[in-house]
C-alpha cells in the first residue's frame, strides 16, 4: 500500500512534458545545494566576461577607428550575453522559451555585425575587391551548405556576390524575429513548447529558425574562406577570432538540439517538480556556463592584444592608392 501511494505521488509530483518549472518548483527539483550551485556559478560567470567586456570597451575607444567600435562592441558582447541569457534561464525557467528565442535574434545580430566588421578591417567592399586583384576565385560550396552549392565549387569572388552574402547574414534578424513573435503567439494561446514531434507547432517554427540560421552561418563561412584564401589580414589573428566566435555558436546550437531530441525520446527524463525538457535545459546551462566563461576569456585575450587592423596595413594600401592616382 506505502508503495503503491509513493507510486502515484511521484507521478503526481512529475510535471507535463515540455514545461518549465516555477522558481519554487525549480528549488525543489535542484534541491538547496543543487539550487545555490548553479545561481552563485551562473552570476560568477556572467561578472568575470562582463568585466573583461568593460574593459575591452575601454581598450577599443581608446585605440580603435571610431566607426568600427560599434560592431567591435556588439562582437565581443557574445560571451557576456551568452552568460546574462544563461543567468535569466536558470533563476527564471519558466521564461526558458522566450529567452531562447531572444537569444537567437541576438546571435543573429552578432553574427551581421561581425560580417559587417569583416569589411571594415578590409576597407569596405571596394578596398576588398581591390585586395583581392584581377579575377579573383574560391570555392562558395562551404558547411554548412556543401551539397547544395556545388555549381559555385570555384566561382569568380565579385562585388555582386559579396552583396548576396551579405543579404543571406542579413535575413538572420528578420526570420529569428518572426520565429520569436510566433512563438509568443502561441504560449499566449496556451500552445506551449515541448518535445520535438509532428504535432508541436513550435517544431516547424524551431526548423525555419534553424534553416535561416545554416544559411547565415554560411554566409559567415564565405567570409572566413575570403581572408583563408587571399589573406588580407596578415598578423591580425582573424582565423583565430572567427574560430572563437563559431564555436560557441556551433555549440550552443548542436547542444540545444541534441538535448531536445534525448527529452523528446525520453532519455532526458522527468523528476518530480522538473520535466525532461526542463532537466535539460538545466543540462544545456550548465555546460554553457562552462564554455562561456574558457571561451571568453580567449575571446578577451584575442581581441585586447590584436583590437584592430595593423596601422602598417592601412598605410601601404594608403600609399598604393596614391601611386595609382
Amino acid at each position: 500500500m506505502t508503495d503503491h501511494q509513493s507510486i502515484n505521488d511521484f507521478n503526481h509530483s512529475c510535471p507535463h512534458e515540455g514545461t518549465f518549472p516555477t522558481m519554487s518548483q525549480f528549488q525543489l527539483g535542484m534541491g538547496t545545494s543543487g539550487t545555490v550551485g548553479l545561481y552563485v556559478t551562473s552570476i560568477m560567470v556572467c561578472l568575470v566576461n562582463a568585466t573583461m567586456f568593460a574593459i575591452l570597451i575601454r581598450k577599443f575607444l581608446r585605440e580603435v577607428p571610431e566607426r568600427q567600435v560599434p560592431d567591435l562592441c556588439w562582437v565581443t558582447s557574445l560571451f557576456t550575453a551568452i552568460s546574462f541569457f544563461t543567468v535569466l534561464m536558470i533563476y527564471m525557467p519558466r521564461s526558458t522559451e522566450f529567452l531562447l528565442g531572444a537569444y537567437r535574434v541576438y546571435e543573429a545580430m552578432v553574427i551581421g555585425r561581425f560580417v559587417e566588421l569583416n569589411l571594415l578591417w578590409h576597407g569596405g567592399e571596394k578596398e576588398l575587391m581591390r585586395g583581392l586583384g584581377e579575377n579573383p576565385r574560391m570555392r562558395f560550396n562551404l558547411p554548412p551548405c556543401c551539397c547544395c552549392l556545388l555549381c559555385l565549387k570555384n566561382s569568380l569572388v565579385t562585388r555582386d556576390r559579396v552583396k548576396m552574402v551579405r543579404l543571406v547574414v542579413g535575413q538572420m534578424v528578420y526570420i529569428q524575429l518572426f520565429v520569436l513573435f510566433l512563438q509568443l503567439v502561441f504560449q499566449f494561446n496556451d500552445i506551449h513548447d515541448g518535445p520535438l514531434s509532428l504535432s508541436n507547432p513550435h517544431t516547424y517554427v524551431k526548423f525555419a529558425g534553424r534553416i535561416s540560421f545554416l544559411f547565415g552561418f554560411w554566409g559567415l563561412f564565405v567570409f572566413f574562406k575570403i581572408e583563408h584564401t587571399f589573406k588580407l589580414l596578415n598578423g591580425f589573428r582573424y582565423v583565430e577570432k572567427f574560430t572563437v566566435m563559431k564555436l560557441i555558436l556551433v555549440l550552443f546550437l548542436v547542444q540545444e538540439t541534441i538535448i531536445e531530441g534525448l527529452a523528446s525520446r525520453g532519455i532526458i527524463s522527468c523528476i518530480p517538480h522538473l520535466s525532461g525538457l526542463a532537466r535539460g535545459s538545466i543540462i544545456n546551462c550548465c555546460m554553457v556556463m562552462v564554455e562561456a566563461f574558457i571561451l571568453g576569456v580567449v575571446n578577451f585575450y584575442l581581441y585586447n592584444r590584436h583590437p584592430k587592423v595593423l596601422e602598417k596595413n592601412k598605410r601601404s594600401l594608403k600609399n598604393e592608392m596614391e601611386m595609382e592616382n
